[in-house]
């Protein structure tokens, strides 16, 4: 990576850091109460300055109160920076939060300006919305020194009131009792003397200063300090921000956002159009949540994707011609409910043929290797009456056991599932085994979880190992699918007792297994598809018809132990609710990981065009009028030329922003090996 490259990166997360600190502190010190909703429990603090940092790690909350006494801290939500409660004559120190736009003024609550000060003639504002439109209307009035706010809140009055002054002196400020209500704020005079019992300092743990500021050198010395730190803590901030579920919050508090339906979607998607038209990640996320929560039609949304290698896949191919042998394992995970039946007879039949094909199978990288597959079968229905009812089970193996003849129990342990099984190069015993009776499977959603965990218990021992699920339904989750589900499941999540199909999923691929799902096209199927890819990246599912089950099976396993294509991950840019999970954790992402230097053709009809992937890894792609075709073409590399196209194979992205939705995107390996 270039230094230009590394310090733009260096740049960016400094803005990301920047949005979720908030901004300054009001510091209020001898104070013996501060109203709020706490957060949790007081947590021990070595100092204020320890607090505050933990404050600014913590998006919900809004002031902390430290206890010097007994070093400890407490943070809380709901506090009100532009005129705070409190109670006077304690040993507490309260720090309060303040938004971006009001870092510039020194905020002074419960005073009105010295009696020398002058009100600006025509300038008095009787019905501003907030306290920022206030400030902004001082700032942008270069006789304005400072200004007195009276929030509504706290007065019988049906407006909030705004009065520009000049010739404003901190030090004469006036207060008593009846001021309680009303703040004044300075402009650009931080921590003016005169004044101590209320200061306003950096969040960093400076002291307040006097008179007009620090110098100009000094201030350069603490913007250096500062940036310095952003680089060391670079990686870790933006790993915190990705589990964070607003983490771009704060951008909304500096926002002039509009409070009705109509105004706030368009104020939504004129921000979003802006941030993306500039191409500025953190800015195009943060105008993203402004959209989905003022809940923006999809096809308003502009999509950013970011693009990624699968590193495991990017490894140059050795010729070994003293291998003579290659171990395969194929474990079909098949659901047996009344629609399967042709897929059922289609699977039974391709044993053979996958036997028969591996046998004249010839692998470029290994030209004298024989395959030998070993291949077993789990049967799997659902825990519907009916099914009970013909005696077939929700769960079995082949040379193992079943789960069979007993109603859903939440409690069952997942345990349960470990039922055993046996491999077998007998395509004849295996396809007689796989020639049972169906169940009937109820509603949509069938059991596939219980049989993924069966799987995920298997001895996998194999080289090679595939997992491949033959279906026409999803499994069970409302997060899955849109289906109907059963009425023993759980009311709230839909699942059954055997829970998420991501764990054993996650199984499975720390044992090497690469699933596969074959289904019939169902939107249901293919939503399912598209959720447990963001778990796998490996995972692959193809819409196969009936009679085409067994042909796709074979030409599935004969890539799996064939070289692998390049891949690439393709998902939207968006704002994570959970942190990620699997090969995309942020301690496995390496930035040689994106896929810099590359070139994305995007085809929407007859129109084509080429976008250049920096070092960021993002593609501006915006709105289009149908399905965009995406095809990737990669740098010149003398090692990977020899044995993989420079392009990859055309994939089709939705038309609108669809979150949820994970792309691979693969570059075939060639036909023949390299010279």
């Amino acid at each position: 990576m270039s230094a230009v490259s590394k310090v733009i990166q260096l740049l960016l997360v400094a803005r990301l850091c920047s949005l979720s600190n908030g901004g300054q502190f009001i510091e209020i010190q001898g104070v013996s109460d501060a109203p709020g909703t706490p957060l949790g429990s007081p947590t021990g603090g070595s100092s204020a300055v320890s607090c505050k940092n933990a404050c600014l790690q913590e998006v919900e909350c809004d002031c902390v109160v430290y206890d010097p006494i007994h070093s400890s801290c407490k943070m809380q939500s709901d506090c009100l920076y532009f005129h705070p409660d409190f109670q006077e004559g304690g040993p507490l120190e309260l720090h309060i939060k303040l938004p971006q736009r009001l870092q510039h003024f020194s905020v002074f609550p419960g005073t009105t300006a010295n009696s020398d000060s002058r009100l600006i003639s025509g300038k008095e504002a009787d019905s501003f919305g907030t306290e920022m439109e206030c400030a902004d209307r001082c700032t942008q009035n270069a006789e304005c020194q400072c200004v007195i706010i009276q929030s509504q809140e706290r007065w019988s009055s049906s407006k909030n009131h705004c009065w520009m002054r000049s010739n404003c002196q901190p030090g004469t400020f006036q207060r008593d009792q009846s001021t309680v209500t009303i703040m004044t704020l300075m402009k650009d005079a931080p921590g003016q003397a005169g004044y101590p019992f209320i200061s306003v300092d950096d969040g960093v743990g400076s002291a307040p200063t006097s008179g007009s500021g620090g110098s100009p050198v000094g201030i350069i010395i603490a913007v250096l300090l500062i940036l310095a730190l952003l680089a060391a803590v670079a990686l870790l901030v933006l790993c915190y921000l990705r589990t964070q579920k607003w983490q771009y919050r704060a951008i909304l508090q500096d926002l002039s956002v509009p409070k009705e339906d109509g105004p706030r979607k368009e104020y939504a998607k004129e921000e979003l159009q802006k941030s993306f038209d500039s191409k500025n990640a953190p800015t195009y996320l943060g105008s993203l949540e402004l959209a989905l929560d003022a809940k923006l039609q999809k096809e308003d949304i502009p999509c950013v994707y970011s693009i990624q290698k699968v590193p495991e896949t990017f490894r140059i191919p050795k010729v070994d011609a003293a291998k003579t042998s290659l171990t395969v394992q194929l474990c079909f995970i098949l659901d047996y409910t009344g629609s399967m039946k042709t897929q059922i007879s289609q699977t039974k039949d391709s044993v053979a043929k996958i036997a028969e094909a591996m046998q004249k199978l010839q692998i470029t990288s290994m030209p004298n290797a024989k395959v030998e597959v070993e291949m077993t079968a789990i049967a799997y229905n659902d825990w519907d009456p009916d099914t009970k009812k013909k005696g077939r089970p929700v769960v079995a193996v082949f040379g193992g056991q079943e789960i069979k003849n007993i109603d859903h129990d939440e409690s069952l342990p997942i345990e349960s599932f470990d039922l055993g099984g046996t491999w077998t190069k007998d395509a004849a015993t295996l396809a007689k085994w796989i020639n049972q009776d169906l169940g009937h499977g109820g509603k949509i959603p069938e059991e596939l979880t219980g049989g993924l965990l069966a799987a995920s218990h298997l001895e996998w021992t194999a080289e090679e190992k595939l997992a491949i699920v033959i279906t026409d339904a999803p499994c069970h989750g409302k997060e899955y699918s849109t289906a109907d589900h059963d009425p023993f499941c759980n009311k709230e999540t839909g699942l059954t007792c055997t829970g998420k199909p991501e764990v054993p999923l996650r199984g499975l691929m720390d044992k090497g297994v690469t699933t596969v799902i074959l289904h019939t096209g169902e939107s249901d199927a293919e939503t399912m598809c598209q959720k447990l890819a963001q778990t796998d990246p490996n995972l692959i599912s193809y819409k196969v018809s009936a009679s085409d089950t067994a042909k796709k099976v074979i030409a599935v396993l004969e890539d799996k132990v064939q070289v692998q294509p390049l891949t690439y991950v393709l998902k939207p840019l968006r704002l994570e609710d959970h942190p990620p999970q699997g090969q995309l954790l942020c301690d496995s992402i390496r930035v040689s990981d994106v896929a810099s230097g590359h070139d994305l053709e995007v085809a929407v009809g007859k129109e084509k065009t080429t976008h250049s992937i920096g070092a960021d890894g993002l593609l501006f792609v915006g709105k289009s009028s149908q399905n965009p075709m995406i095809t990737l073409s990669r740098p010149v590399d003398k090692d990977l030329d020899g044995w993989f196209e420079d392009k990859s194979l055309e994939v089709e992205l939705d038309r609108y922003y669809t979150p949820s939705r994970v792309y691979s995107v693969k570059m075939p390996p060639k036909t023949a090996k390299p010279e």
